[in-house]
């Protein structure tokens, strides 16, 4: 870190590195391999659906909570959620069937849906603007450097033991990372009081103007990660199933292939994270929405497992960069204001992931592999194209239309829309 960096950042960035490094043991095995141990635990397409779409059905309360959140201290919204949520794996440990998977990843996503618009605007509080791009990256590259060999070593653990102890380990490493990040100071201050302040109806009402009306780039955003995301959720268990049924692949090899998604998701971060403070946003996040277009196209057309190696960083280059390239976008374009917006941004990704799994694994049997990937990767290509070429005058009209739209019905709804708080 830079020297002028004050002691307070350096502290908060010390907080946030340790969970990190601490949630990388979760990451591994919940994020990597959970499904593949629910398929090896029998579970239907239907059942790899559900839970594959379990993040988006707790998403879509999230805007109730940016409300809660907005005018207090984000962080108990961050670790309480996530103490509870990360013991949660416990449960499939204990049970091996696939209700019990199932239901731990609903009751987890349910509870992610409250700390994922609180740590946005945590992030506000601890990390000035200036660096919070590079810091948040410097984070996230730590973590993949531990997740790079544990990956590997988790397979082949899973391989040897079976699942019990890695998900026993796994619940042990979310409850520490939960806790690591206690010590973390904010920045400014809440009111004196010690009581947050409140927005009244109408300040409320003319802070929903200010933020969405004639605001082309809330729409551009919304519009074009709503398609690539709807893609990337529709392809994602595609990707599950011919791994583990349709090529074979062993927990090693899939812990292979986890290395060289998690290699290139540090890559993207180191990268990234530095390109987002130095350059717009809006090249960055394209970039990522561009990788969630490609995936697709690859398992589409050539099904091997060398595919699989390659297709997996193409994978984390994208998740990273639509990780922190989101964050700090949202940061950029409502300052003040992120909670609110990013929770609308997830209650989005609430409604297109309730539907996109189920609609992907419902077709498994119907059409072909090769069909079902194609629409997702058009879906890609359709967000990507349209957010990098959003500055053009057409799209610019249509799409300040939109936003005026936007601001004209948060502002008859008041303080009754979640982004108007």
């Amino acid at each position: 870190m830079k020297a002028g960096i004050s002691p307070r950042v350096r502290g908060n960035f010390r907080c946030d590195l340790y969970a990190a490094v601490l949630f990388s043991g979760f990451n591994v095995v919940f994020n990597q391999f959970y499904v593949p141990i629910a398929i090896r635990a029998g579970a239907t397409p239907l059942e790899v659906g559900l839970l594959t779409a379990a993040p988006a059905f707790g998403m879509l309360f999230s805007p109730l909570w940016g409300r809660r959140i907005a005018g207090r201290d984000p962080k108990p919204f961050v670790i309480l959620p996530n103490l509870a949520g990360r013991s949660l794996v416990l449960l499939p440990a204990l049970f091996g069937e696939p209700w019990a998977f199932i239901a731990a990843s609903l009751a987890f996503h349910l509870l992610m849906g409250v700390q994922a618009p609180a740590y946005a605007a945590l992030m506000t509080r601890v990390y000035p603007g200036e660096v919070r791009g590079r810091l948040m990256g410097s984070v996230r590259v730590a973590m993949g450097l531990c997740m790079i060999p544990l990956s590997y070593a988790v397979g082949k653990w899973l391989d040897v033991a079976g699942p019990f102890w890695p998900l026993v380990a796994a619940a042990l490493f979310g409850v520490a990372s939960s806790l690591a990040l206690l010590p973390l100071r904010p920045l400014e201050s809440l009111p004196a009081s010690g009581s947050p302040e409140r927005p009244t109806n109408e300040n409320r009402q003319e802070k929903g103007r200010s933020s969405l009306k004639g605001n082309r780039a809330l729409a551009v955003f919304l519009i074009a990660t709503s398609f690539a995301g709807f893609g990337n959720l529709i392809a994602n268990p595609i990707y599950q199933i011919i791994q583990v049924r349709h090529l074979g692949l062993t927990d090693s090899e899939i812990g292979t292939a986890r290395t060289v998604y998690v290699a290139c998701l540090l890559a993207a971060y180191l990268i990234g994270g530095r390109a987002i403070d130095q350059m717009p946003v809006r090249n960055v996040l394209s970039c990522g929405l561009l990788a969630y277009a490609v995936v697709p196209m690859m398992y589409a057309f050539v099904p091997h497992y060398g595919t699989v190696l390659v297709a997996s960083g193409v994978q984390g280059v994208g998740d990273a960069i639509w990780d922190i390239g989101i964050l700090n976008y949202v940061f950029r374009i409502a300052p003040g204001r992120e909670a609110a917006v990013f929770s609308l941004h997830l209650m989005l990704f609430g409604i297109r992931g309730s539907i996109a799994p189920f609609l992907s694994t419902g077709l498994v049997g119907v059409a072909p592999f090769s069909v079902i990937l194609a629409a997702a990767s058009l879906c890609g290509w359709i967000g990507a194209v349209l957010f990098f070429t959003a500055e053009s005058p057409l799209l610019r009209r249509s799409l300040r239309s939109l936003g005026r739209n936007l601001g004209r019905n948060a502002s008859e709804c008041g303080g009754d829309r979640p982004w108007t708080t």
